[in-house]
């Protein structure tokens, strides 16, 4: 399991901070794995993706995870808290660069998602992004042995496309089941590894500059110095500072 220093988290906030969420998912997970080429990572599909996120998630701040999600019927702030296993998808087999479904007289041969063709989406409507996305990972479509284009797919054979990307891939959409104590709706909210990750990120690397800056005007020492010392070492010459 890889654990992200305080030197490598800063590094990776600093690198995904121009970015929207594919590229800072991308930003923590060349953080974690920088002998690994960013373009090789960039096509991995986004459920080992963030299989990979998750695991450097847990390795650096711990299995347990606690957020806030506002009520879809209300608006109430919810609390949501669970294990980093608790969303692990079970392991299955590498899928194969390209996969095939045939469903009503259609054939298509497509690859799975990556990090890409998520930001490729951005700012799009929903049914501009499924078009979109279609586009990019469908490599070839025919009916009964004729060419056709995406565009052609009828709603049931997408759906189908959908499902064996989902199956192929089942760690790229994670859902949990949560209920609004204050009208006892019951929804089941998307988690999204990446972006929480890098809100924590953020989090954590606002509050450390802070300490960087409190005890570099104190001592006079270096980023490099202040953010090499543990948690706890800093925390005590941040008191001694406070007086």
């Amino acid at each position: 399991m890889r654990v992200l220093t305080a030197p490598e988290l800063m590094g990776a906030w600093e690198a995904g901070h121009p970015h929207t969420g594919p590229g800072r998912a991308l930003a923590l997970l060349c953080a974690a794995f920088p002998d690994v080429a960013p373009e090789r990572l960039a096509r991995l599909p986004v459920g080992a993706r963030d299989a990979l996120l998750l695991s450097v998630r847990e390795g650096t701040f711990g299995p347990r995870v606690v957020g806030l999600v506002s009520c879809p019927a209300c608006g109430e702030r919810v609390e949501l808290a669970f294990e980093v296993a608790d969303v692990r998808a079970a392991p299955v087999e590498p899928p194969p660069e390209a996969l095939d479904v045939v469903h009503a007289g259609y054939a298509v041969r497509f690859r799975l998602p990556d990090s890409r063709d998520l930001a490729s989406l951005l700012g799009l409507d929903a049914g501009r992004a499924r078009q979109r996305l279609l586009g990019r990972c469908v490599l070839e479509v025919s009916r009964e042995g004729e060419a056709v284009s995406v565009a052609e797919l009828p709603g049931e054979v997408v759906l189908a496309v959908a499902d064996a990307m989902e199956q192929a891939d089942p760690q790229a959409r994670v859902e949990l089941v949560t209920a609004c104590p204050a009208c006892r709706h019951s929804w089941p909210p998307a988690f999204d590894i990446g972006e929480f990750f890098w809100r924590e990120v953020e989090t954590w690397a606002q509050r450390t500059l802070h300490e960087v800056n409190v005890l570099a005007r104190t001592y006079g020492w270096s980023e490099e110095r202040i953010l090499a010392m543990s948690p706890w070492k800093r925390q005590r010459y941040l008191e001694m500072a406070a007086g």
